[in-house]
């Protein structure tokens, strides 16, 4: 860089001091000539980074278009499995209810009132009769069926 062209001005100068004028030219067009072989290398230089950055920027290209072919084959995947699994679960809680419905024929009525209130903790949640006992194996099928149980009347 600078020192080098530095050094050279400095041998340079040196050199002229100890020649005649006629030298003198000779080593002027000695140090354009320098010069310019000098300008050609840099310009030769500037090209080859320029061609390899645009290879570079190509390559890249390249990549990015291949990540996103690749990301909507995913993404179509994806949907296509998320609709194979909402499919499923229409389909068994379709057939859930189908074999609800067969294993308990009740309604709201067969049990008195249809709303029920279940303090749980401090929460209170309200539910049907018919939706505890969709469940016949379950804790409170087995306590509004056994009669034993009474709900509150308020």
């Amino acid at each position: 860089g600078f020192c080098l062209n530095r050094r050279l001005l400095v041998s340079f100068l040196c050199f002229i001091e100890k020649m005649n004028l006629s030298d003198v030219g000779k080593a002027v067009d000695k140090a354009v000539s320098m010069m310019s072989s000098l300008w050609s290398e840099l310009e030769a230089r500037e090209k080859r980074i320029t061609e390899t950055e645009l290879r570079q920027a190509q390559i890249d290209t390249i990549h990015e278009a291949k990540l996103k072919e690749q990301e909507q084959k995913l993404i179509a995947k994806f949907t296509e499995k998320e609709t194979e699994f909402n499919n499923m679960i229409l389909k068994h809680q379709h057939e859930f209810g189908k074999s609800a419905t067969k294993r308990i024929k009740c309604n709201d009525s067969d049990y008195g009132s249809p709303l029920i209130r279940l303090n749980v903790g401090g929460t209170v949640f309200t539910t049907t009769k018919s939706t505890l006992m969709m469940s016949p194996d379950s804790f409170f099928s087995g306590m509004v069926s056994s009669g034993v149980w009474e709900p509150d009347t308020e």
